[in-house]
């Protein structure tokens, strides 16, 4: 029998309490700091996407604290090698955010791109636990499902990731993403799917479920927002900037703090 893992409590419960604390207090300073950017054309104040870099290490931290408090060890290690690609994907953007020479057209983006695949690939994996509603045998737990029951939120998230796609495709082209959007536009959906598939089927305990479909549809508006910012077509590029963090540093604490067992083995 493996060893029953504990759920969060004393020393470690009151770290975690406080990183949080701390990560809120910073995210009201860093999304201040954009808008008074934007706002009054501040030039050379670094602050925000050095906080953005912060906020992203602070949940990795909170990540590898994880230690014997996690759900299993396969969970806890999967969710650790995200964090190592989401990382650098943050570092990378931050600075191509306030540079003047980088750009989203670049080949150093183009790099972050591709860790944000391997992360999305690996927290799918970690997410799916397996994927055990797509085998046969998982009928006699739900009984048959048509495709439209199986699939439908899998269906309404790539209809409206689509929808946004087709409606930015000239710009998109402009920028050269013509084939990076449409590929990691298939991998961020699934894997907001998966995540939503983990609430229904009940793959992991209540708590940990909802955190990892909060902070993957958190990515999932990511990335949508994130794409009408690269493609800078005037104020509402700009707006869409500084509201992505909103729902990234959302998404980064959320996947980190779903990584804790918050209640008893066995209870759902």
């Amino acid at each position: 029998m493996p060893e029953s893992q504990p759920v969060l409590s004393g020393r470690k419960r009151a770290f975690v309490v406080a990183t949080v604390g701390f990560l809120l207090v910073l995210a009201g300073s860093m999304f201040a700091v954009d808008w008074l950017i934007w706002l009054y054309d501040l030039q050379g104040v670094y602050y925000a996407a050095a906080a953005k870099i912060l906020t992203s290490a602070t949940s990795a931290v909170l990540a590898l604290s994880i230690g014997r408090h996690c759900l299993d060890k396969r969970d806890r290690n999967l969710l650790v090698f995200a964090f190592l690609c989401m990382v650098p994907i943050d570092c990378i953007t931050s600075v191509i955010g306030v540079s003047k020479s980088l750009s989203v057209s670049g080949s150093l983006f183009m790099v972050a791109g591709g860790l944000s695949i391997i992360a999305h690939l690996v927290l799918a994996i970690r997410h799916g636990r397996g994927f055990p509603y797509l085998r046969k045998s998982w009928k006699e737990v739900y009984g048959d499902q048509s495709l439209l029951q199986k699939y439908w939120i899998l269906l309404l998230i790539l209809s409206s990731a689509v929808a946004v796609t087709v409606l930015l495709w000239e710009d998109i082209v402009r920028i050269n993403h013509q084939v990076i959007g449409p590929v990691y536009t298939a991998f961020f959906c699934f894997n907001t799917w998966v995540a939503w598939e983990a609430v229904r089927y009940r793959l992991y305990p209540r708590p940990n479920a909802v955190l990892v479909a909060l902070a993957m549809t958190g990515w999932y508006l990511t990335e949508l927002i994130g794409e009408v910012s690269n493609i800078q077509i005037g104020m509402v590029s700009d707006v869409a900037f500084n509201v992505i963090w909103v729902f990234y540093g959302a998404n980064v604490v959320l996947v980190a703090l779903s990584g804790f067992r918050w209640q008893p083995e066995g209870r759902r």
